[in-house]
C-alpha cells in the first residue's frame, strides 16, 4: 500500500514538472551559466595567515581576584575571552592604522573602506585552543602577507597600551559616572509623583473596577431603552402598513375626506363605475351612452385628482384616491401613529444620550491601561537607576586597587608567510554546486508556481472536488485558442460535431448523449439544464454540441439559452438576438415565434434582449409553462444556463427540469469555486421541498488537456483511430470523394430509433 502511494506521488510530481517544465528549465539554466561564468572570470585569489597566542597574565588579574581586568580565566566563566579578543582585532582603529601604514586601496584608486577590508579579513579561533588565526586573501600575494604581519603588530600594541590605561580609566569612568547616576535617582523620584499628581490617579486598580461597573449599568438601562425604542419602532411601522402612508400623509387625508365637493365626486364616481360596468356587459363598446359614462369617469377622475394633488403635492397617487374615505377607526389609527413616532423620538433620544456615557466611561478605561504602564516604567527605572548607583560605588573600590598595573597577554607564535597556491576558484566543485542549486531551484520555481496556481488542472482533481458521477470528458480542440481564467475575451467557440463529425471531440460528445440515456433507461431526463461554476469553462459549446448529438439521433431537439446576463448560443449559431426567451417571459405570447430551426431536427432559441432582473423572469409561473409545453413538443430540451460562480439562475431553472448537467473546465475553475458550486448544488438536491429540488446528473469535463492527465491512454488511441487518415473512406471506381458501403468503408451512424428497428425522421444518416 505504501508502494502505490508513493508511486502515485511520483506521478503527480512528474506531471507537475511536464505542466512547468519551461521555467525550470529556464531557473535551472540560467543558474548553472551564472555559475560558470562567474567562475571562469574570477581572478585567483591567495591567502596568507598568522597565529596569535593568548595567555595568562599574573599580577593585574591577583589584585583584583576573580573576575578582575585582564583576568582570561576568570572571563571565561561568563564570556568567552577569546572571541572579545577576536572583536578588538576587528575594531575600527586597528583596521583603519593598518590600511593607511600599507596605503591600501580599491578599484578606483581611493582608500580602502573598512567594510571592504573586512570582507577579504578572517579571523577565527583554532578548536579547543588558545590560539587565534588571522587570515587575509587577496589577488596580490605579497600584499597578502604584508597585511596580516602590520595587522598583528598594531593589534599586539593596542594590547599592551589598553592594558596599562584600563584601570586608571576604568576609576575616571566611575567617578563621573557616580554624580549622574545619583542624579538619575532623584529624578525618577520626582517623575513618579509629578505622574500621580498630573493624572489625578490614586489607586488605579480601583478605578478601573469602578469605571467596568458603571459601564455594566449602563449598558443595562441602554438595552432597555433600545427594546422600548425597538417596540416602538415595530409599532410605529406597523401602523404605516396598516395605513399604507406615513403620520404626515395621514393628516392630509384626514382634512381632504372631510371635504363635501370630494365626497359627492367620489360618490358620482362610484354610480358611473357601476353604471358602466353594467352597461358593457349588454352594450358594444362604441356604443353612446357607454362612451358618454367613460366621459363623466374621466372628467371626476381629474378633478379628483386635482383636489388630491393640492393637498398631497406630488405624493399623491391612485391609493391616495382610496384612502381619502378616512374612517373614524382610520383617524384614531393616525393618531396612535403620530404619538408613537413622539415616543420613538423620544427613546432615541435616551438611548443617544446613554452612549455618550457610556463613550467617555470607555475611554476612560481605554486609557487606564496606558497609565499602569506608564507608572510601571517610571519604576522600573527608579529601581534601575538606584542598581546602577549601588554597583558604580562597589566597583569604584575595585579599580582603586588594580590603578597602575601593567599587563600583557598576547604573543605571536606564526607570523605570516608568501602563499604558494590560490585558494579559489574551485572550478569543478563550483560547476556542481551551480548545476545541483540550478536544479533544486529549478524544482522548486515549478513547485511554488504550481503552488501559486488554485485552479483545478486534471481530470482527477476536478472529480474529487465535485463528487459527482463524470458523464463526459471532452478533449481539448486542436488549434482551439486557450482560455484560461483570467481571460476575459471570448474566443469564437466552435461546434465539432457539425463541423467534424468525425473527430473524437464528436465522439467524446456522443459519449456523452448515451451516458445520459443510461441513467435511467425507463425515465430519461428531457429537460437537462446546464451550468459551470465559473465563465469560460464551455458550457454553451457543450448545450450546442449535446443538442446536435441528440438532433443526428433522430430527435426533436430545442436548446434555450437562459443566460440572461451573458448570452452566446445566438454568437455559436450565428444567429440575431433581437428577441428571445426574455422576450416571452415579459410578453405572453406565441414563443414559437422566436424559435429559429437550424435543421430539420433542431431548434434554437436565443436569450432575446438582457432584461434588468433575470432571476424575476426565470424564476416565474411563465418558464414553468414554457418547459411543459417544450416538453410535449420536443423529446429534448437543453436549457444553457449562467454559471453557479455569477448568479442562482441555474438552480432556480434545474429545478423544473429532469436534472441540472454540470460543466468543469481543468485549468479554467479554481478549487474556491468547485467548493462553492458543489456545496450550492448540495443544497438543492437535498431541499426539503421536493418540487424546488435540482436533480444533479452528473459532471462533464469540457476542455481537457490529454498530455496533462496521467492516464491519458485513451485519447491517444482516440486520436490515431479517428484521424484524417483513418477517416477517410476509400474512393470508388477510383473517383476520390465518392462514398459506398462495402464491407470495409465507413458505416453510416444510426440514430436509437433505428437500433430498435423504428423507423428514423432523418433520412439522411451522417458519415
Amino acid at each position: 500500500m505504501e508502494h502505490t502511494e508513493e508511486y502515485i506521488d511520483l506521478k503527480q510530481y512528474w506531471q507537475i514538472l511536464r505542466r512547468r517544465w519551461l521555467p525550470a528549465v529556464a531557473v535551472m539554466g540560467s543558474v548553472t551559466a551564472l555559475t560558470a561564468a562567474l567562475t571562469f572570470l574570477q581572478k585567483p585569489v591567495y591567502q596568507a595567515e598568522g597565529k596569535l597566542l593568548l595567555r595568562k597574565e599574573s599580577g593585574l588579574a591577583s589584585s583584583l581576584g576573580e573576575g578582575g581586568l585582564g583576568a582570561l580565566e576568570a572571563l571565561t566563566q561568563k564570556t568567552n575571552p577569546i572571541s572579545t579578543e577576536i572583536e578588538i582585532i576587528r575594531s575600527e582603529p586597528i583596521l583603519r592604522r593598518t590600511i593607511q601604514s600599507l596605503q591600501l586601496k580599491d578599484k578606483n584608486e581611493e582608500p580602502l573602506k573598512i567594510e571592504d577590508f573586512l570582507k577579504s579579513l578572517s579571523i577565527s579561533n583554532s578548536r579547543d585552543t588558545d590560539v587565534i588565526v588571522i587570515a587575509y586573501k587577496d589577488t596580490d600575494k605579497p600584499l597578502t602577507m604584508a597585511v596580516v604581519n602590520q595587522l598583528i603588530e598594531f593589534y599586539r600594541q593596542q594590547n599592551v597600551d589598553s592594558t596599562r590605561t584600563q584601570a586608571a580609566s576604568a576609576r575616571r569612568f566611575i567617578e563621573s559616572q557616580l554624580p549622574q547616576a545619583e542624579r538619575d535617582v532623584k529624578r525618577y523620584e520626582a517623575a513618579i509623583r509629578d505622574f500621580k499628581e498630573r493624572s489625578k490617579v490614586v489607586s488605579l486598580p480601583d478605578e478601573a473596577k469602578v469605571s467596568v461597573e458603571s459601564i455594566g449599568r449602563i449598558q443595562e438601562a441602554l438595552t432597555n431603552y433600545q427594546g422600548q425604542l425597538a417596540d416602538a419602532s415595530t409599532r410605529a411601522q406597523a401602523l404605516r402598513n396598516q395605513l399604507g402612508f406615513n403620520a404626515n400623509q395621514g393628516l392630509a387625508i384626514n382634512a381632504l375626506s372631510q371635504s363635501p365637493a370630494v365626497q359627492k365626486a367620489l360618490t358620482d364616481l362610484q354610480e358611473v363605475d357601476r353604471n358602466l360596468a353594467t352597461l358593457q356587459t349588454q352594450l358594444q363598446p362604441g356604443h353612446p351612452q357607454i362612451q358618454d359614462l367613460k366621459k363623466k369617469q374621466t372628467a371626476l377622475n381629474s378633478f379628483l385628482k386635482d383636489k388630491v394633488g393640492q393637498v398631497m403635492g406630488s405624493s399623491s397617487s391612485p391609493s391616495s384616491l382610496n384612502s381619502i374615505q378616512a374612517s373614524q377607526t382610520q383617524q384614531k389609527i393616525t393618531e396612535t401613529l403620530v404619538q408613537t413616532e413622539v415616543q420613538r423620538l423620544g427613546l432615541e433620544n435616551q438611548v443617544s444620550l446613554l452612549r455618550q456615557a457610556q463613550l467617555a466611561y470607555r475611554d476612560r478605561v481605554t486609557v487606564l491601561p496606558r497609565l499602569e504602564q506608564l507608572q510601571r516604567e517610571l519604576e522600573r527605572q527608579l529601581k534601575v537607576a538606584q542598581t546602577t548607583y549601588e554597583a558604580l560605588l562597589t566597583k569604584l573600590q575595585e579599580v582603586r586597587i588594580a590603578e597602575n598595573q601593567n599587563v600583557g597577554n598576547v604573543e605571536v607564535i606564526a607570523p605570516a608567510i608568501l602563499p604558494d597556491k590560490p585558494i579559489s576558484p574551485k572550478i569543478l566543485l563550483n560547476l556542481a554546486i551551480g548545476t545541483v542549486m540550478g536544479l533544486l531551484l529549478g524544482v522548486g520555481t515549478a513547485l511554488l508556481l504550481e503552488a501559486l496556481d488554485n485552479s483545478v488542472k486534471t481530470v482527477k482533481e476536478a472529480q474529487n472536488l465535485f463528487d459527482l458521477t463524470v458523464l463526459g470528458t471532452i478533449p481539448t480542440l486542436e488549434g482551439a485558442e486557450k482560455v484560461t481564467s483570467r481571460s476575459l475575451d471570448r474566443s469564437t467557440p466552435e461546434l465539432p460535431v457539425r463541423d467534424d463529425p468525425r473527430s473524437a471531440v464528436s465522439e467524446a460528445f456522443r459519449m456523452l448523449q448515451a451516458n445520459l440515456k443510461f441513467l435511467s433507461s425507463d425515465a430519461p431526463a428531457r429537460t437537462i439544464a446546464v451550468t459551470s461554476s465559473v465563465p469560460q469553462e464551455g458550457k454553451s459549446t457543450t448545450s450546442a454540441n449535446l443538442a446536435l448529438v441528440l438532433a443526428e439521433m433522430g430527435h426533436r431537439v430545442l436548446i434555450v439559452d437562459a443566460d440572461l446576463r451573458r448570452p452566446s448560443q445566438h454568437q455559436i449559431w450565428e444567429l440575431p438576438n433581437a428577441v428571445g426567451l426574455s422576450n416571452v417571459l415579459v410578453e405572453p405570447g406565441n414563443w414559437t415565434m422566436v424559435v429559429r430551426s437550424e435543421n430539420e431536427h433542431l431548434d434554437v432559441m436565443t436569450a432575446g434582449v438582457i432584461p434588468p432582473n433575470p432571476v424575476r423572469l426565470l424564476d416565474s409561473h411563465r418558464m414553468v409553462s414554457l418547459i411543459k409545453e417544450w416538453r410535449q413538443i420536443y423529446d429534448y430540451v437543453i436549457i444553457d444556463c449562467p454559471p453557479l460562480a455569477v448568479a442562482s439562475d441555474a438552480l432556480l431553472v434545474g429545478q423544473f427540469t429532469d436534472g441540472l448537467l454540470m460543466v468543469a473546465r481543468p485549468g479554467v475553475v479554481n478549487a474556491a469555486s468547485a467548493e462553492a458550486s458543489k456545496a450550492a448544488l448540495e443544497k438543492a438536491s437535498g431541499s426539503a421541498d421536493s418540487q424546488r429540488r435540482v436533480n444533479v446528473l452528473g459532471l462533464v469535463l469540457n476542455g481537457v488537456i490529454p498530455e496533462n492527465e496521467p492516464d491519458s491512454y485513451y485519447y491517444y488511441y482516440a486520436k490515431d483511430y479517428y484521424s484524417a487518415e483513418a477517416a477517410e473512406p476509400a474512393p470508388l471506381n477510383g473517383k476520390s470523394g465518392t462514398f459506398s458501403l462495402q464491407e470495409d468503408a465507413p458505416q453510416p451512424e444510426f440514430s436509437e430509433k433505428e437500433s430498435r428497428g423504428e423507423p428514423q425522421k432523418n433520412s439522411n444518416p451522417k458519415f
